[in-house]
């Protein structure tokens, strides 16, 4: 397969993919494309997904089934946003479609510990050839040609926004993420799955480890905030941060000298003004990511930078109540040499694009 321009090579279990304003439009959704093209017959594609759009990329998942390919289609059957997904769920279903490897999953009952409806908000790509990995991160296709200027309006243009796809071949990640699919395809779901082994164990390989949520024990992220002490960092670019408890937690870090940066999406409805607020209040270097075409920044990734260890998180999960305690939700947490840079790096190409951003405005003032 060819290299991408976007495409960032190291050595470690990891290929790291970005999205955003400085790379190609539709990259990432170009590089699913690519992948689902590159299984033959008699392969697999399994996919996880909450906003499904890209007609383009449904009509390519039909040709891979029609060539001898199994291909296997979770999709959030009743999104924030309405009917965004329904045009895709006609153009897959039925046995001229994938069958029954379409599922659009609903939760007919709220999670009884935070009375939230749970979504499918996870966002894992599996394909078997060329050799077996999955794709796990931020990006939804959620884009489409032609695009309804209404519907991008309320989701944010997902194909040219901040987004990462990070593509695991380590055998034993693989196996747990195509297998944690392979459920979502086939389990009967409701509020009880908090409860389920399945979804409170971890997939461990190495210095990685996968959690799956919703889990019995909330408390994933604090324990890794629990780690830290005073001189250490941490840095947060999220896209949705409304729950109070974690907001607590965060304020107490600081006045035991964590030094904490947020980097967070513009819109209220996302991260609240009163979190804006408190966290500037609490002494957190606070920052909202505004583009001038209104592009999100839908990066969840958080750097924890300790003494004598560095620790970097990524998957689907928001820092929001519904996240944490009642959505289906992946999350990553690595100390693989060599990742944390990565992510690091992206932090200051964003910072020093929230930045220029700034200086352009006041260079042009107040429009009169």
């Amino acid at each position: 397969m060819p290299n991408s321009p976007h495409q960032v090579h190291f050595r470690s279990p990891f290929h790291v993919y970005w999205g955003g304003p400085d790379r190609p439009p539709r990259c990432l959704r170009d590089h699913l494309e690519e992948r689902i093209h590159a299984v033959p017959s008699g392969g697999e594609i399994l996919w996880v997904t909450y906003y499904f759009r890209d007609e383009g990329l449904a009509q390519a998942l039909l040709l891979a089934r029609r060539r001898g390919v199994r291909v296997a289609v979770i999709m959030e059957g009743s999104p924030r946003s309405g009917e965004v997904n329904v045009q895709i769920r006609k153009l897959l279903e039925g046995n001229d479609g994938l069958g029954k490897g379409l599922r659009s999953l609903n939760h007919r009952l709220r999670d009884v510990r935070s009375w939230k409806s749970c979504r499918l908000h996870e966002k894992l790509y599996y394909f078997s050839h060329p050799t077996p990995s999955v794709l796990v991160g931020t990006f939804n296709p959620s884009g489409n040609v032609p695009e309804d200027p209404e519907i991008l309006a309320e989701i944010g243009d997902q194909d040219r926004g901040h987004n990462v796809l990070v593509d695991l071949h380590d055998p034993v990640l693989v196996t747990g993420l195509h297998r944690h699919a392979r459920c979502l395809l086939r389990a009967h779901h409701g509020p009880w799955e908090h409860l389920l082994p399945r979804n409170n164990r971890a997939v461990v390989s190495g210095k990685t480890r996968i959690l799956f949520f919703p889990r019995f024990r909330s408390g994933a992220v604090n324990s890794l905030f629990d780690q830290m002490r005073a001189e250490s960092r941490l840095r947060i670019a999220v896209s949705h941060l409304n729950d109070p408890g974690i907001c607590k937690r965060l304020f107490k870090l600081v006045h035991q000298g964590v030094q904490i940066e947020v980097l967070a999406h513009d819109t209220e409805r996302r991260v609240p003004a009163w979190v804006e607020e408190q966290m500037r209040l609490n002494g957190i270097d606070f920052r909202r990511y505004m583009h001038p075409e209104g592009l999100p920044m839908h990066n969840k990734f958080m750097l924890l930078e300790m003494p004598h260890r560095k620790v970097v998180t990524f998957g689907s999960m928001n820092l929001s109540a519904r996240s944490l305690r009642a959505n289906h939700e992946l999350l990553v947490i690595d100390e693989t040499s060599g990742l944390y840079d990565l992510f690091r790096r992206r932090w200051d190409e964003m910072l020093q694009e929230v930045h220029d951003s700034r200086v352009m405005s006041n260079a042009q003032g107040p429009i009169s």
